[in-house]
């Protein structure tokens, strides 16, 4: 009876946890690394038949990544190039003015099929030559200019003069007016605190005043009446946020539209676009990295980005925590006009998205759809925020900052690195200076912190044999040889796996 009732139990443990096979030894070998092209990456790895949202979310907060059914964690003081998990805060996320480009750039081209470098041809002027362009362009810029100049000067003449120190006087304590009070009152820059809290276009405005200081030309007593107009500008336009510039005009001359369709478990929408999504995949591999045909083939391409052991159900996260597209393997396509054009593979997670690769139809490389579809997962992340306020971050994958060209990841801010020794978050200003010095640093700056996560028991181990469930102790009684072959393996992944995940996840030695 006894038996019986172990094997029921341990039947209802699987069916509620994640499954993994440990797939590396205690001595590592270094294999090849695809952003220094040496020998010498070096990282441990685990097979899941089965690994539950909740749990994975627990292990990339300690490193972890999946491609497929492996799980792999950089060794970071051994590796050639240290992978750092980096995430962004979506809820706060910051547009670069480099970002907004690329937005306008999409919008131009979907909302009046202009590509970057055309001009709008207006019918009511007449035609000119290609030659004749600029001229007319500068006589335009110099009448412009003129008319602003005639208007200055008339204002002068009307005596509209506005004494800075009588204007100051009536506004409210912002960051603006603290600044200028400052430069009027100071010789020395304003704090490092101050500049911070300032917006991209405050701090513009306080180097056109710090110019003017350095010519002498700013006083208590100067007339800042055409400053002014740019101060009352910079209050008054208020800076867009993300979901109003990703916005396209009601009747756009090109129909641009996104599907966020579940890749795993296969879902029927998923099946009816494989061929087309494999295409563009297919072609963007040989254009862009340089592979042949047979590396990007179907299979290949379902090994990659199709298949998978991340369940979508958790019986462990409440219904009240669940987003109504679910959680799990998702593919985010991108359509033009009706035809798939490119696509972001993700898994959503309770924590946040996580953004695994993106692949896109070469010929469209002008709209810079890298960048685009990076600000769509974060409009994703912030639309699944406002149903499930924990689902705040947008993960990257790694971070690594010996390949330069990986380095791009840290333009969406704020973003954070992960610790490789204590598992805290750090924002990435203040690690980047540590990584120009040496590529292995530990982030946290109080050497007496340490991982408050990290599982050195291995009694409490789950380990599966057969159809059973044992402790380490029991598969010592079991085979004292495989048990000694085996115990610094799991002690390994106790250590890495952190004590919440060591201790729920099933290890089967089948």
């Amino acid at each position: 009876m006894s038996t019986h009732r172990h094997d029921a139990s341990s039947i209802s443990n699987v069916s509620s946890s994640s499954i993994v096979q440990i797939a590396f030894n205690s001595n590592p070998t270094p294999h090849h690394c695809g952003y220094c092209n040496t020998d010498g990456s070096c990282s441990a790895g685990i097979v899941a038949s089965k690994m539950l949202v909740d749990d994975y979310l627990l292990l990339m907060d300690r490193g972890w990544r999946k491609c497929g059914t492996y799980y792999y964690k950089s060794l970071m003081d051994k590796t050639c190039c240290p992978l750092y998990t980096i995430r962004c805060d979506a809820n706060n996320f910051e547009l670069s003015r480099s970002q907004r480009r690329v937005i306008q750039t999409m919008n131009r081209f979907i909302n009046e099929n202009i590509k970057p470098g055309e001009h709008i041809n207006v019918s009511s002027e007449p035609q000119t030559s290609a030659s004749s362009t600029p001229s007319i362009m500068n006589k335009q810029k110099k009448t412009k200019s003129t008319s602003i100049q005639s208007k200055s000067t008339t204002n002068k003449f009307n005596n509209n003069k506005i004494n800075l120190n009588e204007w100051i006087k009536t506004q409210p304590n912002t960051n603006a007016i603290q600044l200028i009070r400052h430069i009027l009152t100071n010789d020395t820059p304003p704090s490092d605190e101050l500049l911070n809290r300032l917006r991209s276009r405050q701090k513009r405005w306080y180097k056109k005043l710090l110019k003017l200081k350095t010519q002498n030309k700013l006083s208590f007593e100067t007339d800042i009446h055409l400053l002014i107009k740019r101060f009352d500008r910079m209050k008054t336009n208020s800076i867009r946020s993300l979901e109003q510039m990703l916005q396209f005009n009601d009747k756009p001359k090109n129909k641009f539209e996104c599907r966020l369709v579940r890749s795993y478990p296969t879902s029927e929408e998923f099946l009816c676009t494989l061929k087309d999504s494999h295409s563009i995949y297919e072609r963007y591999q040989m254009a862009i990295h340089g592979d042949g045909k047979s590396e990007c083939s179907l299979s290949q391409f379902k090994r990659f980005l199709c298949q998978s052991s991340l369940e979508k159900d958790c019986s462990r996260i409440p219904a009240s925590k669940i987003p109504s597209c679910g959680y799990g393997c998702f593919h985010l396509q991108y359509y033009l006009n009706g035809k798939i054009i490119a696509c972001s593979v993700i898994d959503i997670l309770p924590g946040g998205v996580s953004s695994v690769y993106f692949y896109y139809e070469p010929d469209l490389g002008f709209l810079k759809l890298g960048v685009y579809s990076a600000l769509k997962e974060i409009e994703l992340t912030r639309r699944l925020a406002r149903e499930i306020p924990d689902i705040k971050h947008y993960y990257l994958g790694f971070y690594v900052h010996t390949c330069v060209k990986m380095r791009y990841k840290g333009q969406y801010k704020p973003s954070y690195l992960l610790c490789p020794e204590t598992y805290t978050w750090h924002r990435i200003e203040k690690c980047i200076p540590l990584l120009n010095t040496h590529k292995y640093v530990r982030f946290e700056s109080d050497l007496s912190k340490v991982d408050e996560n990290e599982e050195n028991n291995t009694e409490q181990l789950k380990l599966r044999v057969g159809h059973q469930i044992k402790t380490l102790l029991q598969l010592q009684a079991i085979d004292k040889h495989y048990y000694a072959y085996m115990l610094n393996l799991f002690k390994t992944f106790a250590k890495f796996a952190g004590r919440i995940c060591a201790n729920r996840i099933i290890i089967d030695l089948n």
